[in-house]
């Protein structure tokens, strides 16, 4: 089997030779070394037509409808205008109070998780990791020195324990007002 194989590559290996020493000789005579063939052309399709028939005269109590164009597209839907609210009754109850700052909701003594955090160091702004495993380098050390965490901690020594740990660091670090974005 292997003869076999070594016996066809052989051939195309000297196919390939042949070719490239005939062009070469064909660009030394100045003749065009590849001769791009010129595409077919498609012929148009032809479209039987049909042969018109006389209309015949219809009978004087039916009636003839013309047929209706049949369009190819949709035509796109027109936007109306947005309906305009009616003004409330004096005696009607008053609306809700528009929503609260994320520092007025502070205020109230909610605790304020941020949606990302920033390096105070560098400006950097990062989302908050799903995972201590991609933390980035700035949050482990972070952690560590808020005093959150104790060390840095690798990968291969997160079991549940300490995964439950790291995701509580994480947290209280989220609304340490330094870190917020």
């Amino acid at each position: 089997m292997f003869e076999f194989l070594f016996f066809i590559t052989a051939l195309y290996l000297g196919y390939v030779a042949k070719e490239a020493y005939q062009a070469v000789a064909r660009a030394e005579k100045g003749e065009p070394v590849f001769v791009e063939k010129p595409k077919p052309v498609a012929p148009a399709p032809k479209v039987a037509a049909k042969p018109v028939e006389a209309p015949k005269k219809p009978a004087p109590a039916a009636k003839v409808e013309a047929p209706k164009p049949v369009a190819e597209k949709p035509a796109a839907p027109v936007k109306a205008a947005a309906p305009k609210k009616a003004p409330a009754p004096a005696n009607a109850a008053s609306p809700k109070p528009a929503a609260k700052p994320k520092a007025a909701k502070a205020a109230e003594g909610k605790v304020v998780l941020a949606e990302d955090l920033k390096n105070p160091e560098t400006g950097e702004v990062t989302p908050v990791p799903a995972n201590y495993r991609f933390a980035k380098k700035w949050i482990k050390d972070a952690l560590v020195e808020e005093k959150l965490l104790d060390r840095v901690y690798k990968p291969n020594e997160l079991d549940d324990a300490t995964s439950a740990k790291v995701k509580d660091a994480i947290d209280k670090l989220r609304s340490l007002k330094k870190y917020q974005a």
